[in-house]
């Protein structure tokens, strides 16, 4: 049955609500999963469920740690910042810019209010919390895309048709989405959605990576809360005042009021409470409950890096983390974590509008987070010329400055490299001269 005619039987009235028999939606909250006969009990856990310290986990909740606010916005503004285009392989194996492509300028500016970067931000957040990232395409009437809208992965339910056929229905959240809902009909074919997923237990919807590790998550946010409620209500001050005398009720009263005034609030921090008739400072000393609070509070940092992928001193853990090696790690970090998705963003953008077939593929372009110092650069840049791999020009166009052209745009061989006799001396070569037979 043809996209036609599927589309015909499936699709109403936007008020009209789609017939159960004949899409079936993916919700979690179903008896039976339609995502696997296998783990059809297994999968709705997924999605569902409030973590054993009474936390629900969601995107909001979850940003709310300030460990996984910190690596969901580096990661998502890596990748977002990362310069992308439509790259054309040519006959000789090298690759320019297709900028007669419709992607090329598409790339830059999705829709009418986002750029290229805030789109790719806000995808690839939901790609990182919610293992989907989406975006609608809009077609003209030719069928080529003119516009990008991302989509929020929570407001986003996959439905397969009877014959197995994919769809996906939107929701809207307020005037603005709804306004752009109704430029599509109820189900949204699969050919017209940009869906990129994360690691997936059955091929069609990529897994939460935050409600897969919601303990974790919630365990961080309930100790932040222990803490923070700790220092509202009942911060320790620094010690107190002593006596072996027998106080007067009247004057019990009155230090049991001074020692309420001084001891509750944020304020009183560290504050000494102040005392009469003998009496003795005794400082309060940390125990070792305190101690080990503090030391799982920092354990759940380590934990969150984990979870996503990225090395804890890019979160604020430096535990462990010297001079020497953090520079590797932040080059792992690009090699192992980053490049993940950004493969992931080209593949699906490959498959989605049918690249392969022209020959062109999305390149990111990763110096900007690799850049190294400038005398580091200076060196690269004075070794690749010096090798005849990169021109004079190539090295002054990096570094921001005008090409000269000329012999600046030619690859230089070394004179001490060249063989005797070269263009490097212009003279023979040694033997030119030597009479034929001898």
């Amino acid at each position: 049955m043809g996209i036609a005619t599927r589309l015909g039987n499936l699709w109403g009235a936007r008020t009209a609500e789609p017939v159960r028999t004949e899409p079936r939606m993916l919700d979690a909250d179903e008896t039976r999963s339609a995502f696997s006969s296998t783990d059809a009990d297994a999968w709705p856990e997924i999605w569902t469920g409030r973590s054993v310290s009474g936390i629900g986990i969601g995107q909001i909740s979850a940003l709310n740690s300030s460990a996984v606010m910190a690596a969901t916005t580096m990661l998502a503004e890596d990748v977002a910042k990362l310069p992308w285009a439509p790259m054309r392989t040519n006959d000789d194996g090298s690759k320019s810019e297709a900028k007669d492509h419709f992607l090329y300028d598409l790339l830059q500016e999705p829709n009418e209010w986002q750029n290229g970067l805030e789109m790719r931000e806000m995808m690839q957040v939901g790609l990182i919390l919610r293992g989907n990232a989406y975006a609608l395409i809009k077609r003209n009437g030719r069928g080529r895309p003119v516009a990008l809208y991302p989509w929020n992965a929570d407001r986003m339910q996959p439905w397969i048709g009877a014959d197995g056929a994919i769809f996906y229905r939107p929701t809207g959240f307020d005037q603005h989405e709804i306004a752009i809902l109704d430029q599509f009909p109820q189900l949204i074919p699969a050919e017209d959605v940009l869906h990129i997923r994360g690691f997936s237990l059955n091929g069609l919807m990529g897994a939460s990576r935050i409600s897969l590790a919601r303990e974790a998550i919630a365990l961080g946010l309930a100790q932040e809360q222990q803490a923070a409620r700790w220092m509202g209500n009942g911060a320790k001050p620094s010690g107190m005042l002593t006596t072996d005398q027998k106080l007067t009720p009247d004057a019990a009263k009155r230090l049991e009021a001074d020692f309420k005034q001084n001891v509750s609030g944020l304020q009183n921090s560290g504050k000494i409470i102040v005392g009469e008739q003998g009496l003795k400072f005794l400082p309060f000393s940390m125990t070792a409950a305190d101690i080990e609070f503090i030391s799982s509070r920092q354990f759940q940092l380590q934990e969150v890096a984990r979870i996503f992928r990225i090395p804890p001193h890019m979160i604020g853990e430096l535990s462990r983390s010297t001079n020497n090696n953090i520079a590797q790690q932040a080059q792992e970090y690009v090699n192992y974590t980053l490049t993940g998705y950004t493969n992931r963003w080209r593949a699906k953008l490959s498959s989605t509008f049918g690249l392969r077939a022209e020959n062109i593929s999305v390149e990111f372009d990763y110096r900007d987070l690799t850049q190294a110092d400038m005398t580091t650069r200076m060196n690269y840049w004075r070794t690749a010329v010096m090798s005849m791999i990169a021109k004079p020009d190539e090295a002054r166009v990096d570094f921001g400055w005008k090409p000269e052209g000329g012999e600046a745009g030619k690859l230089h061989f070394p004179q001490n490299m060249a063989a005797a006799g070269s263009q490097s001396t212009g003279t023979g070569a040694d033997g030119s001269g030597r009479p034929e037979g001898s």
